[in-house]
């Protein structure tokens, strides 16, 4: 019992670091490129900022809350300004609104292999990443709200909490990144769990209330503590 209580707080912890990471839209062609991540850069400039930030290419599937809304994550721009004898690059971060949020200092290498210069830039830049991790203004993330989506599966749930049972309503599960979002008729998102190891066990937010949705044969129960106090929700399918 105490290894699954470890596990399960090592889960949550992760899960909280991974949202408080800043989420950043790349592109996979700059200006300056005639070509789609043309001498690996792209790939590069994605590794270097996923070590402090959630990356995702623009034309990639986004998560549920940046897909509807584009102002719930930043977006990174390579800038070269490279001469006949030295290559220079440098990243900026913008918000939505086209406002610069970062700068990073440009860095230089004087290798006259393209590859080789453009490597030695990247790995220059990773501190700069950093430093935008630790300065960045805070977005506000607005909650999702879905509209006109197809629905993958509809299921019937009860809930139940602290002794009190709503009436009976439908709900829709979404599939999104790592795992599902519960939707009520609205429709709207009331809960989103994500996959872990077990696939009996979630971690689950409720509008940033967070806890372990674990299911058991044709139930679900999430639980999460509220004022010190442990509430169990009964979800039944």
């Amino acid at each position: 019992m105490k290894k699954i209580l470890f596990i399960l707080v090592v889960l949550l912890t992760t899960f909280s670091f991974a949202q408080n990471k800043p989420s950043v839209l790349i592109s996979r062609k700059y200006e300056f490129q005639k070509s789609d991540n043309s001498y690996n850069l792209n790939n590069m400039f994605k590794g270097i900022l996923s070590s402090s930030c959630n990356v995702y290419f623009e034309n990639d599937e986004l998560p549920i809350e940046i897909g509807q809304n584009k102002c719930n994550a930043y977006s990174g721009f390579l800038v070269e300004n490279s001469n006949m004898f030295t290559t220079k690059m440098k990243f900026v971060i913008k918000d939505c609104q086209n406002n610069v949020v970062f700068e990073s200092a440009e860095m230089k290498s004087k290798e006259k292999d393209y590859q080789l210069a453009y490597n030695e830039v990247m790995r220059l830049l990773v501190p700069e990443v950093k430093k935008f991790a630790l300065t960045r203004p805070t977005i506000k993330k607005e909650t999702p709200v879905v509209v006109d989506v197809k629905p993958i599966e509809t299921k019937t749930v009860e809930i139940k909490s602290e002794g009190t049972t709503s009436n009976v309503s439908k709900y829709t599960l979404l599939e999104i990144q790592n795992g599902f979002a519960i939707l009520d008729a609205s429709p709207k998102v009331v809960l989103q769990i994500y996959k872990t190891s077990n696939p009996s066990v979630f971690i689950a937010d409720k509008f940033g209330v967070k806890g372990i949705f674990t299911k058991v044969e044709n139930k679900g129960f999430f639980e999460y503590y509220l004022n010190d106090k442990l509430i169990v929700e009964e979800y039944q399918f």
